[in-house]
């Protein structure tokens, strides 16, 4: 019969304008409950009336959960990215640790947006509330979306893991419509900021998975900040466990 041959069925979602497919349809989760967080935490940003205004593709030689954790975390943020925290100065204090991200991070003063000046000619969102019109907001959509929200953008990563050690991670940066229609839209200030933090994450992740490599190593070390890198490790752990051995 046409059911004995036909093809294997996968589970589709979509949500703010992504789509997500789930090729074990059968043992899939229920997709609300795995997106309630980032539901809220970007309720107002009207993500699905969006609309790209450029990308960027990237080749990184690490694993994609080790570009996951660095999302995850930002005590590296310090020592890595004086651009990005010029604009968020609490990100290299106390080792970027107690960040309240459910409210969103606060720009210094005067700073609205990720650019080189923190400001910038493109409205911001409306219907934002008073916090997020002065806070950066980010989430890990997991296993591969990472979201991170401005006042006026919101730039998307999308990673696909190629191989153990290689991901591509294609960075497209989401604006209004209303802006992006006009004559004199201009998305550099955005992009050239994004790219310029994006290429020293790459390159950190690159040196981890290198240390990963070497022989000499037989266990890592976890510092006590490192707190919510265990999403990523809980997150693989739980899909790993029923097909581990007694």
């Amino acid at each position: 019969t046409e059911a004995d041959y036909s093809l294997y069925p996968v589970a589709v979602e979509s949500w703010g304008g992504f789509v997500f497919v789930n090729l074990c349809p059968e043992s899939a989760p229920d997709f609300l409950s795995q997106i309630t967080g980032a539901n809220e935490q970007f309720q107002r940003y009207a993500l699905a009336d969006l609309r790209i205004g450029h990308s960027i593709e990237y080749q990184v030689d690490a694993n994609w959960k080790v570009i996951c954790e660095n999302y995850n975390e930002c005590y590296h943020c310090g020592p890595v990215h004086p651009e990005l925290c010029e604009i968020v100065p609490v990100f290299k204090q106390a080792g970027g640790a107690d960040l309240d991200w459910e409210r969103g991070i606060p720009h210094r003063e005067g700073a609205v947006t990720f650019t080189t000046t923190g400001t910038t000619e493109r409205r911001m969102f409306p219907g934002l509330n008073e916090d997020e019109q002065v806070r950066h907001k980010g989430d890990l959509v997991y296993p591969n979306l990472f979201l991170s929200a401005s006042s006026d953008h919101i730039a998307a990563f999308l990673l696909k893991a190629r191989s153990a050690g290689h991901t591509t991670i294609e960075c497209h940066f989401l604006f209004e419509p209303y802006e992006m229609d006009k004559p004199e839209f201009d998305y550099s200030d955005a992009v050239d900021f994004w790219h310029k933090v994006n290429g020293q994450d790459w390159a950190i992740c690159e040196r981890v998975q290198q240390g990963m490599g070497a022989r000499v190593h037989q266990a890592g070390v976890f510092s006590p900040m490192e707190d919510w890198n265990l999403d990523i490790r809980r997150y693989v752990s739980d899909r790993i466990s029923a097909h581990l051995p007694d």
